[in-house]
């Protein structure tokens, strides 16, 4: 990190999990020899403050201090919405407002993957982290997965890769980052709340590539209609950009009709993986061969490969790679079956479009859902669809219970031959319901398509609570309290 520029005066807002990593290393850059820090302030929002070692040159405010003085620069954590009065009054003191990643983006820019997208994006990017690693490339995941980027770039060894998840929150406080690869899933309505707009939260994905070179490869998602959109876009001016399926699905071959010749699909009715990149066909594995299940992690896995192969994995690694992956934590995790009933924890689903991709999933197998948890107000007409054809039963529970009782009521879901629709107000209450509605051959499925909020503090407390009931009800045979 030799010739790195004095950056002065630094604001830290927001002592989370970013906003701490952020503090530690800004400490150690305020106590070299040759400090390229001045000052820091910190200004937690509604957190507590932390606690540091005494220091003239560092301020900690009191949790609910507005900011105020003059900084050169701040990093702002990704909680705190930019139309907000927080975000506003550190721009009116700072000259500029960045978020952690581009921070870390700028003290250590080689050798960054990057990968967004509404859903699928945590699942892409310990993919890709994997096939790397496998394929003899040292690389490790950071970003919106869970370790702060600029925590990662302090551990990083020389030639290791970061593989950094970007949340929208993340990427709308970014002005250089730049990553050698990048991946665009699918883009659908969410966190409009905290955007102002969807055209704003569209831009905010859009910042991932508007700094890449242009010949710098990016991968997008050509079955989605808004990143189709974007592709066109990006192809029309000049970038190299790398299509996923087309706007027939995942097995458009797009080589057949579109420059650039490089592309990703499935092929033949074993749904081949294949990859087109620099004229070479690589053929990879089956779908079937895939332990994480569904369309939506067939793309996932052909956007990861993509990348890797464009890093330098060779096509071998890549096959023994895709097939070792296992599904993530409360990612359509499988949690055992009990009695003949498969239950599999998606907490992560937390829209609609989510649990729709979920429920593609078991095509084969009829699904118990269970749905709801605080409503983002999202619309709900194509889930319902979906539940119809996929589910024998929908449980409604949580804050949400109510619209999406009603939603399902007014399609005429309980009328349906063979489905049952249940209200229930407690978690709990709906596993329980969802045990006693499922029979053998039946998938008991959490996804529920809304924040965790109204019971929980996360996603992940959610889908550890839905393991735990499962554990109880296999101790107890199957047969429930």
């Amino acid at each position: 990190m030799d010739d790195l520029p004095h950056l002065g005066s630094i604001c830290i807002v927001g002592v989370g999990s970013t906003g701490t990593a952020v503090l530690s290393y800004c400490i150690e850059l305020l106590q070299d020899s040759e400090p390229r820090v001045d000052s820091i302030s910190v200004y937690p929002g509604d957190a507590m403050a932390p606690e540091v070692d005494l220091d003239p040159r560092i301020s900690i405010y009191p949790a609910g201090q507005p900011i105020d003085g003059t900084y050169d620069l701040t990093i702002i954590s990704p909680g705190i919405p930019l139309h907000s009065e927080l975000y506003r009054s550190a721009q009116r003191c700072s000259q500029e407002v960045i978020s952690e990643p581009e921070f870390a983006f700028r003290e250590s820019p080689r050798r960054w993957a990057a990968v967004t997208g509404t859903n699928g994006k945590t699942t892409t990017t310990a993919l890709l982290t994997h096939l790397l690693n496998q394929g003899n490339i040292k690389a490790r995941s950071c970003g919106n997965i869970g370790t702060p980027c600029i925590e990662a770039i302090r551990q990083r060894e020389d030639d290791e890769w970061l593989v950094v998840e970007l949340s929208s929150y993340q990427l709308a406080s970014t002005s250089q980052l730049a990553p050698e690869v990048a991946i665009l899933l699918n883009i659908t309505p969410d966190h409009i709340a905290w955007h102002g707009s969807y055209t704003e939260y569209v831009k905010a994905k859009q910042a991932l590539f508007s700094c890449m070179a242009p010949d710098a490869p990016l991968i997008v998602d050509a079955t989605n209609a808004e990143t189709a959109r974007i592709l066109q876009e990006i192809e029309q001016s000049g970038m190299r950009v790398i299509a996923l399926g087309g706007s027939s699905g995942l097995d458009e071959d797009t080589t057949k009709s579109c420059t650039p010749r490089e592309a990703a699909f499935l092929q033949g009715e074993d749904s081949l993986l294949i990859v087109v990149l620099d004229d070479v066909c690589h053929v990879l594995v089956p779908a079937t061969e895939l332990q994480i299940k569904g369309e939506h992690n067939q793309l996932n896995a052909l956007a990861a490969a993509t990348a890797a192969l464009s890093i330098g994995v060779d096509s071998q690694a890549l096959r023994v790679g895709l097939r070792s992956f296992m599904p993530l934590e409360h990612r359509i995790e499988p949690c055992g079956v009990i009695a003949g009933r498969a239950f599999y924890n998606d907490s992560k689903a937390t829209n609609p479009e989510a649990t729709i991709k979920a429920l593609s999933a078991f095509m084969d197998q009829p699904v118990i859902l269970m749905l709801g948890g605080r409503d983002k107000g999202t619309d709900l007409s194509d889930l319902v669809s979906s539940c119809k054809r996929s589910c024998r039963a929908v449980i409604c529970y949580g804050e949400s219970r109510e619209r999406f009782f009603s939603e399902f009521q007014a399609a005429q879901c309980d009328g349906q031959p063979g489905f049952r629709l249940l209200k229930v107000e407690s978690f709990r209450q709906a596993f329980k319901v969802a045990c006693e509605s499922a029979q053998p051959g039946d998938a008991v499925l959490l996804s529920p398509a809304c924040a965790s909020f109204d019971e929980f503090n996360c996603f992940e407390q959610r889908g550890e609570v839905f393991k735990s009931l499962v554990e109880e009800w296999g101790s107890s045979d199957g047969q429930g309290e």
